[in-house]
C-alpha cells in the first residue's frame, strides 16, 4: 500500500502510524506522509471503487455544508490485486464522550441546512440586486444525491425524484423488496408489499402519505420512518 501511495498522490514519505481497524466490509489503516497523517480503507471485492466513489462524494457534500467536522476526502484508488481504496485525511476520534452535546446540535445543523438555504433563498428574493444562485450552495428542491451511494456494498439508487414518498418506496424499499423475493421469495412480504403500494396509489395529499408511511413503518419493522 505504501509504494501505492506513493505513486497515485506524489509523496515521497508514506509510514503505516499504527493506526488500524476496520469493521465487516472494509479494512483501514493510517499512514504518516509528507502531506500529514491519512486514513485509507480498502476493499478487495470487484463493486470497491463503486462503493467509495459514492463515500467520497457524500463526505466532500457534507464538508461543504460546513456544519460538522468530516475527514477531507482525496482519492479513490485502484489496487493491483482488485478491489480499491479510499483515501481521505486522518482525524483523532479519542476522547470524544465529551464533545457528545455538540456533535448532537451539528447533526442538527446539517440535517436543516438545506432548508435554512430555502429560507435564505426566500429572504434573499426581496433584496434588490441580490438574486438565486449567489449563495455559496444551492437549496436542493428534489429527493436524491448526484452519485451513487451504497449500504454496505449494496448499491443505492439515488435519481432525482420530486416526491420524497416515492423516493422513499421506489429506491429504498422496492429494491429491498427485490432482493429479499430473490434470496427467500417470502410470499407473505410480497403480498404486504403489493397491499402498501396499492395505498401509495392513492397517496395524493401530505395527509394520506403519512398515512401511507405509518403503514409501511408498523408492516415492516426494520423500516423505520419519522412522518
Amino acid at each position: 500500500m505504501e509504494a501505492l501511495l506513493m505513486k497515485e498522490l506524489s509523496l515521497s514519505r508514506v509510514q503505516p502510524s499504527g493506526h488500524s481497524g476496520g469493521g465487516c466490509i472494509s479494512q483501514g489503516r493510517s499512514y504518516d506522509t509528507d502531506r500529514g497523517c491519512l486514513y485509507v480503507k480498502s476493499n478487495h471485492k470487484a463493486e470497491a471503487r463503486q462503493m467509495f466513489e459514492g463515500e467520497l462524494a457524500s463526505l466532500d457534500a457534507v464538508r461543504q455544508t460546513g456544519t460538522i467536522r468530516v475527514p477531507n476526502p482525496i482519492k479513490v484508488i485502484d489496487q493491483p490485486g482488485g478491489g480499491a481504496a479510499l483515501v481521505m485525511e486522518h482525524l483523532n476520534m479519542r476522547s470524544l464522550n465529551r464533545h457528545s452535546a455538540a456533535l448532537g446540535e451539528q447533526l442538527a445543523d446539517l440535517h436543516l441546512h438545506n432548508q435554512r438555504l430555502r429560507e435564505q433563498l426566500d429572504r434573499d428574493s426581496g433584496i434588490v440586486g441580490k438574486g438565486a444562485g449567489q449563495a455559496d450552495m444551492a437549496h436542493v428542491d428534489k429527493f436524491g444525491f448526484h452519485a451513487v451511494t451504497c449500504c454496505g456494498s449494496i448499491p443505492l439508487v439515488n435519481d432525482w425524484l420530486e416526491d420524497w414518498v416515492a423516493f422513499y418506496c421506489r429506491q429504498r424499499i422496492q429494491p429491498q423488496m427485490a432482493l429479499l423475493e430473490e434470496s427467500s421469495g417470502d410470499r407473505e412480504a410480497r403480498e404486504l408489499w403489493a397491499q402498501l403500494q396499492l395505498i401509495y396509489l392513492f397517496a395524493g395529499s401530505s395527509g394520506t402519505q403519512r398515512v401511507y408511511l405509518r403503514a409501511v413503518s408498523s408492516t415492516f419493522g426494520w423500516f423505520r420512518t419519522q412522518v
